[in-house]
């Protein structure tokens, strides 16, 4: 009997080890979790059933609950990766297409040849357990051959897996249950069963019409990735980042800006970047049902209202390398993606194209002397996961790009390897980058365009920690104090460092309240206090 009982063993502990990855008490960080899971038990129970009742699980059965169980495994570690790295649930109906951009990144990243002996190992990996498990679920189907084994097993099994729910460590099955009710509520939505976001949808807009407030200065609205308010309140980064935005704030201010910042919640966190931009653009706060929706519809965004009020509209999209299918919704008159960029220079990063390059190739396409007001929306990437390479700050505009100015022993510093624990090393370094780097494009431009500076999302949650809310630094300037005087009323403040305690508002107020600001002349934005 005991003899039996232990050839029931391998099939308890291979589920053991399937399911040993699971997130800490708070739901933050990924950790072993060497609690058995109650639906272990449970896998136990239903062979100990079935032979109770006389049936031997055939081999297509065992081959298909082996399959089930390792997508459940793996279902379950995807879900605790994206909770800790973007403190959100997994999105199966979303997330999946994304898989081949995230292996692309590691193969960038780690290197090709890296990333296909990985893929080879971990095919061969999942392969063996597959095997096992299928193999092990067999031999304890054989095992349980009479009633008086099987009632046993199945009592005592049951005993435990009651226990474990009892006191709350079920984990996998809300998991998989959470799964299957978001791709119901997918499909209801998408397919007109769930009127929620038809609503939303129909939400009053405001006409469009001429925007006198801004005396027809250009208006450049800048994205700065992965600029979150961590990076203001964490002790680890503060030191850092307060002598830049100083440094920041002097440059502009020397080059005759005014300046107010404030926080703004963004609609995402860790990523999702898009959802920021959408929700910017069209007022409302968009998740991705909502964007997916959004699209398909004729509601008025940002840019459409600039075009109405008699500017050019352009998006600089460094990141994205092949058309976008929705860029005609938004309604840019023209966007620039990577290859209209034309970068023939060093790789940096994910989207490879430093910013200063994408500001210097902004410029020169569409900052000529005398050109009607342009509406322009910048994406800047350098500060994208996973952070590194960092590009070199190059004095010379023009180099930017060429590097020749760049010492080998600068390169050997750029390209050393990376320390994968401690990203948050680059990642500051990254936002230093791109604040000099954006300081001193504007202080080298012309004009009185108004600048709207917007952090997209918080970093990952490798980065900012737990229990980070999801704000962002916002900062407006211009050399007219006309055309930053009407943000004082939405709360910000003058200077670089915006208040420690956000209003509340988010991204999705921006486009009601500027038109609402400057559709007034600006004579009365200047005798505002």
């Amino acid at each position: 009997m005991i003899g039996k009982i232990a050839r029931l063993l391998p099939l308890p502990a291979l589920l053991w080890v399937l399911f040993l990855p699971g997130l800490d008490g708070e739901g933050h960080r990924l950790r072993l979790d060497y609690w058995p899971r109650p639906e272990m038990m449970l896998v136990l129970c239903l062979l100990a059933a079935l032979a109770w009742f006389g049936v031997t699980l055939p081999r297509a059965w065992r081959w298909s609950a082996a399959v089930g169980l390792m997508l459940a495994a793996v279902i379950g570690f995807a879900d605790a990766v994206v909770v800790a790295f973007f403190d959100r649930d997994l999105a199966l109906y979303f997330d999946l297409p994304h898989v081949p951009k995230l292996v692309a990144l590691f193969a960038e990243s780690a290197g090709w040849g890296w990333a296909w002996g990985a893929f080879l190992a971990l095919t061969l990996v999942l392969a063996a357990l597959l095997a096992i498990l299928a193999w092990s679920m067999g031999a304890a189907s054989r095992v349980l051959t009479g009633k008086s084994q099987a009632g046993l097993v199945l009592a005592a099994f049951a005993a435990a897996a009651a226990a474990m729910f009892a006191i709350g460590e079920a984990r996998v099955a809300p998991v998989l249950f959470r799964q299957l009710a978001g791709t119901w509520r997918a499909f209801a939505v998408f397919h007109g069963l769930d009127p929620t976001y038809a609503t939303r949808l129909a939400a009053p807009v405001l006409p469009a019409g001429p925007l006198p407030g801004l005396k027809h200065q250009d208006v450049l609205l800048v994205f700065f990735e992965s600029y979150g308010t961590v990076v203001l309140d964490d002790p680890r980064f503060a030191p850092q980042m307060m002598p830049a935005l100083a440094a920041f704030a002097q440059r502009l201010e020397g080059a005759g800006y005014h300046l107010k910042s404030n926080r703004v919640v963004s609609p995402t966190f860790g990523g999702g970047s898009w959802l920021a931009h959408g929700t910017v653009a069209s007022g409302l706060k968009l998740d991705r049902f909502l964007d997916r929706l959004l699209v398909e519809s004729n509601r008025p965004t940002l840019p459409k209202y600039m075009a109405a009020a008699g500017y050019r509209t352009v998006d600089i999209m460094p990141g994205i390398k092949k058309s976008w299918p929705e860029a005609g919704f938004w309604g840019f008159d023209k966007t620039y993606y990577s290859f209209d960029l034309a970068y023939e220079g060093p790789e940096f990063g994910w989207f490879d194209i430093p910013d200063q390059f994408t500001l210097r190739r902004f410029e020169a396409s569409e900052g000529t002397p005398g050109h009607a007001p342009l509406f322009a929306e910048l994406v800047l990437v350098s500060s994208h996961t996973p952070f590194l390479p960092v590009p070199p700050y190059v004095e010379d505009w023009n180099d930017a790009g060429d590097y020749k100015s760049v010492s080998e022993a600068e390169w050997k510093t750029i390209y050393h390897e990376p320390d994968w624990e401690h990203l948050e090393v680059p990642y500051v370094e990254s936002v230093l980058y791109d604040l000099r780097t954006i300081s001193e494009w504007l202080a080298r431009r012309d004009g009185n365009a108004l600048v709207i500076i917007l952090g997209d999302h918080q970093p990952p949650g490798f980065i900012s920690g737990e229990h980070q809310p999801w704000t962002v630094p916002i900062h407006v300037l211009s050399r007219d104090p006309d055309l930053v005087q009407p943000f004082a009323r939405h709360g910000f403040v003058d200077g670089v460092v915006p208040p420690l305690v956000a209003s509340g508002a988010g991204m999705e107020s921006f486009l009601g309240a500027f038109l609402a600001d400057f559709s007034r002349p600006p004579a009365r934005l200047a005798s505002r206090p």
